[in-house]
């Protein structure tokens, strides 16, 4: 056996038995030197992989003395296996330091006194003796299981990151930076292999009547509740992409414009019945869908041709009044650009009446909207709903009784539908008692007109409604609310729907009692002439009464 001494980092040759070979490692201060050391350090025997000596660090990593490790092979006790590793299935930088000669680096799963798996980096030098011959292998270890896992998670956080990069965080859905580089993708696609392409635009009308009457947290689940029911209703090839606020955008891959204009009708319908259910609230929403296609006549060949396109048939929809499709080809085939007219007066005209008619057309679908509202109440208070639509007429035949112009009969109708819109924001604990309301519940029943007042502030052509909805409650006597106005000062209009309120209140079933007759409810109104109500007023709510019979 050949014995050999480490002396000045060399190891010297003494002598040879039966061809093996012995380390003999006298040297206190050579083993000081290793368990000085604190990342783990084993030498290795190149021959047979045996360990000839092995550091502090190692000991107890693997909870065993030196005289237990020296002789045994290095694959037993820090792989757990029966036979070295071999390329190139294990990657072992002890077999690529005899190969090259070089320090070589590497990773290892290695294990621990408990059998436990750790992770491990190796760095293995040779050592040569004085002919150049490699005698000896020092392996150096440090366990990176932390690092690892902390590699992992960052590289799983990165991973969730890139998904949050192309997905919308508040619907889930894609988001326009993936809109644009799969719409980029598929139109492609659709070009090299001659397929069909539709791109749709929905877009929700007057989602901002929403936030206001509900509030911007209850517009929030909406977009996302609407989210979910849209993409139950899409085909599993089409995708459905969040542009923007209340905008969705549906890449429709192998869909012609006939086809798209199809679904975006069966969409509409479909959205027309449902009814979203946000808290104590019940909201029915209406959309406007843009309809463009990959087509190389229209020119429609590029992302940014086809989505403005689609973006284009979308607002044509919207001004021809909302909840329809509109398809960009059929919108503008055929026409010719226009030249500007020599007759400025008539190009004035013509846009004086256009004008005209788009402000009809975003009132009266304002308006819609604001009664849409109204009507929601019906799901928390049967009796606001219904009794909305019977105290127009009454309103309205007071009006025409008391000789209101055509303006004023006009707000009269519209402060008669939305007069009780501000319980909307009234708890359903309190519409829904069927008990007499307790003093605290009572003063916030009566918050009712000044949310009302500031529903409908926002909206110009609303602003001589406002009064008549804010004041509808007031009493000639001064003990009305929200204000305390007597007489004169509670305006005509407000005066009217105060009487017909009261009027159908007194004749409707309601939680805490059955309905009036007629009569009664009349006798009721009469006795409180002068007081709470006009005298005037009630005289003609009772002629009118009388001719009806």
């Amino acid at each position: 056996m050949v014995s050999r001494k480490i002396k000045n980092g060399i190891l010297k040759n003494n002598s040879q038995i039966n061809g093996d070979y012995n380390f003999e490692l006298d040297s206190s201060l050579f083993n000081a030197i290793l368990d000085s050391i604190s990342d783990i350090l084993i030498v290795i025997n190149p021959k047979d992989y045996s360990i000839i000596a092995a550091n502090r660090g190692y000991r107890r990593k693997e909870g065993l003395l030196t005289k237990d490790i020296r002789g045994k092979k290095c694959y037993e006790i820090t792989h757990h296996k029966n036979s070295p590793c071999l390329p190139p299935k294990d990657k072992c930088p002890m077999l690529e330091t005899l190969k090259t000669r070089r320090v070589a680096r590497a990773e290892h799963v290695h294990y621990d006194k408990n059998g436990n798996t750790y992770y491990s980096e190796i760095i293995t030098h040779p050592i040569f003796d004085k002919n150049g011959t490699i005698k000896a292998v020092v392996h150096l270890s440090r366990d990176i299981t932390d690092i690892k896992r902390r590699q992992e998670e960052t590289k799983k956080t990165m991973q969730r990151l890139q998904a949050l990069a192309l997905r919308d965080p508040h619907t889930g859905l894609y988001n326009y930076r993936y809109l644009m580089d799969r719409l980029s993708t598929e139109i492609e696609f659709s070009s090299r292999h001659s397929l069909s392409l539709s791109l749709i635009i929905i877009d929700i009308d007057y989602f901002k009547s929403i936030n206001d009457a509900y509030g911007h947290a209850a517009g929030d689940r909406v977009l996302v509740e609407f989210s979910s029911f849209l993409k139950a209703l899409l085909r599993r090839t089409d995708i459905l992409t969040r542009y923007g606020g209340e905008e969705f955008v549906v890449i429709m891959p192998q869909t012609n414009k006939r086809d798209a204009l199809s679904i975006a009708n069966r969409l509409i319908a479909q959205i027309n019945k449902q009814i979203f259910k946000v808290a104590s609230s019940f909201i029915k929403i209406k959309v406007s869908i843009g309809i463009a296609d990959f087509s190389v006549s229209n020119n429609l060949v590029t992302t940014k041709a086809i989505f403005d396109a689609a973006d284009k048939a979308l607002q044509r929809a919207k001004d021809a009044g909302g909840n329809r499709a509109a398809v960009f080809s059929e919108l503008y085939r055929g026409k010719k650009a226009k030249t500007v007219s020599d007759d400025y007066k008539e190009d004035v005209d013509v846009l004086k009446r256009k004008i005209s008619k788009l402000g009809q057309r975003v009132d009266q679908a304002v308006l819609e909207s604001m009664y849409a509202f109204s009507k929601s109440l019906e799901a928390r208070d049967y009796y606001t709903a219904e009794h909305a639509d019977r105290m127009i007429s009454i309103a309205v035949a007071l009006g025409k009784k008391l000789g209101l112009s055509k303006q004023s009969l006009n707000n009269l109708e519209k402060s008669a539908v939305l007069h009780d819109i501000g319980k909307i924001g009234i708890s359903d604990v309190i519409l829904r008692k069927k008990g007499k309301l307790s003093p605290e519940e009572y003063k916030i029943i009566k918050t009712h007109p000044q949310i009302g007042a500031e529903i409908i502030r926002a909206v110009h052509f609303l602003k001589d409604v406002v009064p008549i909805v804010l004041h509808h409650h007031e009493r000639l006597d001064g003990l009305g609310y929200p204000s305390g106005l007597k007489n004169g000062e509670i305006p005509l209009s407000a005066r009217i729907i105060a009487i017909a309120d009261a009027y159908q209140a007194l004749t409707s079933d309601r939680p805490y009692r059955k309905a009036y007759s007629k009569k009664k409810a009349l006798e009721i109104l009469q006795k409180e002439a002068g007081l709470h109500f006009d005298k005037k007023i009630v005289d003609a709510l009772i002629e009118i009464e009388k001719r009806k019979k």
